[in-house]
Parts: C-alpha cells; structure tokens; sequence
C-alpha cells in the first residue's frame, strides 16, 4: 500500500501535518488541555462501597488528581435516596470540605445569601457507587401516579450529579429547577457558582472503569468515525411542541457535516430498525424518542466505536444505570459508549440539555463536563451526564498522525479544508478513495452529497463504494443508503426495488430483518 505521506502528494495536501481548523467562534480560544485541570478537580466516592474507594483511587492515579481532592462520603448504597438523605449524608459533608480545605471563597449579596466569589474546585467526578437521583417528596404519596406532576416550580425530585453541581448556591428552597449562570457559555472552566459534575458509572464496576480507560486512550489518538442520527419527526405526529428536540438533531447533522464527520440519518417516524448494520465506526449518536432501547443498540454483535458519546431523548432514559436493557444510558453503555447524557425522572424537554449546544461546544474542543453544562439551562434537576467530566476528544490538534483511522482523517481534513470548493473537494477525496481503496471514504462521500441533495451523484458514488468493501455488512448498508437516496429524491419505485433485490442477494444476513422493515415503512410514505 502506497504510503501515507505519498498519497497527501498525489491530493496537493501541504502541509497537512500542521493544519489546524476552528470549527466555531469558540473554538477561536486557545485549546485549553484538561490536563490543568487535574488539581481543580473533586472526585467523590462511597466509603460504603469497595468498588466506588477503588475507582476513585484508579481515576485519580490516571488524571494525575492530588490526593487530597478525594472525597469519601457515607451515604446510602441505593441508586435513589431521599432529600434529607441527600442533605445530611452529601450536602453538608461536601459543604464542610470546602470549608475546611478553604476550596471556596463566599461572601454574602446584597439579598444576604452566600455566593462564591473564588473557588479552587472546577470539576466533579462521582464514582460508581454513589447515589444517582434525589426521589421526589410526591412519589411518596400514593395519590400520586408521577414524581414530577408537581411542575417544575415545586418539585424536589432531581439526580444528585445536578444538586452537586449548584453546591455552592445558598437556596432558599430544595425544589425546583435553577437558573444556570453558565448556560450558553463560551468560556471554558466554568463560573465560581458551579461545579462541572458529571459521573464515571454504569452498569458494573467494569463498565465505569472502561470509561476511565477510553476516555484517556482516544484523547491520545483522537475520535475518528462516523455520526448516526435518528430524528423521530415528533412535532408531525405530536405537535408543534415537540418540534425543538427535531431541531436540535437537525442542527447536530449540520455540524457534523460541517466537521467532516459523516453522518448517518434516519427520518422515519420509527427508529432505528433492528439488525441495521451500522457497522463498527459510530463514534456520535443521538436520537429520541422511546423508553427502552430498541434497534442495533440491543443487537449483542453491535459496539459503538471506542471513546463514542450518544444519547437518546427520553424522560427516564438514566432513571436506573444497574441495567444493560432498561431504558437507555445503561444499555448505550454497555454497548461500549464512553460519554452518555441522561435523564433520571422527567426534565420537560425545553430545560433538558440542548443537544445542539452540547455538540457545538463539544466538537469545538471543549471538555464533556464544560459542554454538558453549557448546554444545560438549569440546576437541581433532572439531568445525568456519566463519562469521564475531563474526556476531550476533540481538542485542535497541530498535528494529525498517520496509521489508523486514515480514511476518516483523510475525510474529515479534505471537508475541512474544500468544503468552500465542492469541484476540487470531490476531486480530492476521489483521489483518496482511490489511494487508499477505500469504500469508507466513498461511503462518507456519498453520504455528503446526499446532505446537499444530489441524490443522483450519491447514487453513483455509492455503488464504487460497494465494490471496494468486502464485509457484507458494509455492502448491504450501501445497498440500505441507495434506497434511501431513491426516496428522498422522489424515485419510490426504485428504492423498494433496491430494498427487494438486497433480500436476496443477503439472504441469511442479521440485517434481513432491518431491510423488510424500511421496505414496510416507504411503503407507507
């Protein structure tokens, strides 16, 4: 194979090595490397449970954490405990720690509450072991059916990740949503009211641990592949007010496009079907809106790429993480996601958090913690973020290293650098699929001249790409693109006709099952 360096002759790419792109104004700043943040971060674990002190003692040693910003709390070794559980057992110790180690400077406002002017503390690790969720005084009355139905205003159910996050605020009531001062924020490192919480948990021990392992292995090499996206058309079927999470994933293929990540979408009303042969490349995934995980995300053969972050829209999709099939977080997790955001009981989808604005900070360099919070508008609520807080895997780089994942870099770089060129940028990344014989490359070319409606040039860039891979599952998602782009460009004929001809030609295939699926539902269009 022609080497690496060679083929960036043969695409003109000068100086390819030292190119470096700005994705957004954000981005603008300097990268700030989470490795200066290591002091200012608190890791919080269960003294009541072996695995939470372990973890925490691993993720320390790994980010390079002082000792003393380990914090060991006896609290309850159940996911869900009560308000005065959460204030005599986390609250107040927390409080008394900061303190005590002078971690925080408060003086009192003008209205008389305490509020931070300085604080050495950033971050917030909560180890596997810790309570996740606050329950709701209302869930205790038999009266009522939902632990929300109080309204935001009144209600004193929330995650513990979000109440920690407000530790430093002095309110004057337990309940309801805060305002979040750092919602929307372009600057990194957060504001002296908050702490960057987010958990490394999951199903298991293991599970938590891996994402400590991931999180540090891709920051190395960089989160290369590609981006699936599964927008339900809520607002169509339930109303204008479900219209804004439709528009959030919208804008997040827009990003991705222009990141040169490229991006798998689905718009049918249903998800993802089972048996769709995603393959093994997804590094981003958002969608909504079921309960439980449903599609490729419970086929057993499926494994998100290493270092991937998803997340599926849905009230309770973090309401337990003891699971592997139950809801959503704990079964995106275990099937290998390394950053997964979360619900615990219903957000109302306005004060969840804004996957547009999450991807845009995200993507721009930020840490999962600093984007997770900015795109978060409240406190004292509902929402869980479990991966490692620290975890940047996309911070601009002025070097991008040759040996894996080329075909993606080669992607990503020549988007990056033509997207403003359409003649040349297609030029050069035929070029590139050509050096590298690379169906991936094909693939994610056609997938991009699908996002600008040129169905028929997709068409014909899809079936090189078909010819160049050799696993049948890569061939028969080509075969699965085709007929959506036959859709989408109005040829409903000969999309079904593709759909039938792929039943037999991968007949015996998992993805059998997934082809008769799409069939049913253009048939519907």
């Amino acid at each position: 194979m022609m080497g690496f360096d060679q083929r960036i002759i043969d695409f003109h790419w000068i100086s390819i090595f030292l190119f470096v792109y700005l994705f957004s104004s954000a981005s603008a700043q300097e990268s700030v490397k989470n490795s200066q943040y290591a002091s200012a971060t608190l890791v919080i674990y269960n003294q009541n449970v072996a695995d939470s002190r372990k973890l925490a003692a691993y993720y320390a040693g790994k980010r390079n954490i002082p000792f003393e910003n380990l914090i060991g709390l006896k609290c309850s070794t159940e996911e869900i405990i009560t308000r005065s559980e959460y204030k005599k057992t986390i609250l107040e110790p927390l409080r008394k720690q900061f303190d005590t180690n002078g971690w925080w400077k408060r003086k009192k406002d003008a209205q008389g509450k305490l509020r931070v002017v300085h604080t050495k503390m950033k971050f917030a690790a909560i180890m596997f072991g810790m309570p996740l969720k606050v329950e709701s005084s209302v869930s205790r009355d038999s009266k009522q059916k939902s632990s929300t139905n109080l309204g935001p205003g009144n209600n004193d159910a929330a995650s513990i990740d979000s109440e920690i996050a407000c530790l430093s605020m002095d309110l004057t009531k337990l309940s309801g949503a805060v305002g979040n001062p750092y919602f929307r924020s372009t600057d990194r490192g957060g504001t002296p009211d908050i702490l960057l919480a987010s958990r490394i948990d999951g199903p298991n021990y293991a599970t938590a641990k891996r994402l400590i392992d991931d999180a540090i292995a891709v920051e190395g090499s960089g989160l290369w592949g590609m981006a699936l996206i599964d927008i339900a058309n809520l607002a169509k079927e339930k109303g204008a007010a479900y219209k804004m999470g439709d528009d959030w994933l919208e804008t997040c293929s827009g990003f991705y496009r222009k990141a040169g990540i490229p991006t798998l979408i689905d718009r049918f009303s249903t998800r993802v079907p089972k048996g769709y042969p995603l393959g093994k490349d997804i590094i981003l995934y958002f969608g909504w809106y079921t309960q439980n995980a449903q599609g490729p995300f419970i086929d057993q053969d499926f494994q998100f790429k290493r270092g991937a972050v998803a997340a599926h829209i849905h009230s309770y999709s973090a309401s337990t993480l003891r699971t592997t099939l139950k809801n959503w977080s704990g079964p995106l997790l275990s099937r290998g996601a390394c950053a997964v955001l979360g619900n615990v009981y219903e957000p109302f989808l306005q004060m969840s958090t804004h996957l547009d604005l999450f991807n845009a900070r995200f993507l721009a360099g930020f840490t999962f913690a600093e984007a997770g919070w900015i795109a978060t508008p409240v406190f004292s609520w509902m929402q869980v973020m479990i991966g490692d807080p620290l975890y940047q895997p996309f911070i601009i780089k002025s070097e991008i290293e040759a040996g894996q994942d080329d075909d993606f870099k080669a992607f990503r770089i020549a988007v990056l650098r033509w997207a403003s060129k359409p003649k040349q940028l297609i030029s050069n990344l035929n070029k590139a699929a050509v050096s590298l014989k690379s169906g991936k490359i094909l693939e994610s070319t056609g997938l991009y001249m699908m996002s600008e409606k040129k169905y028929k040039d997709a068409d014909e860039v899809f079936k090189r790409a078909a010819t160049l891979y050799v696993n049948s599952e890569d061939q028969l998602r080509i075969q699965l693109l085709r007929a959506q782009g036959k859709l989408a460009g109005g040829d409903k004929e000969s999309a079904l006709e593709i759909l039938s001809n792929s039943l037999s030609d991968f007949k015996g295939s998992p993805g059998i099952e997934a082809v008769t699926s799409i069939a049913d539902q253009i048939r519907k269009e």
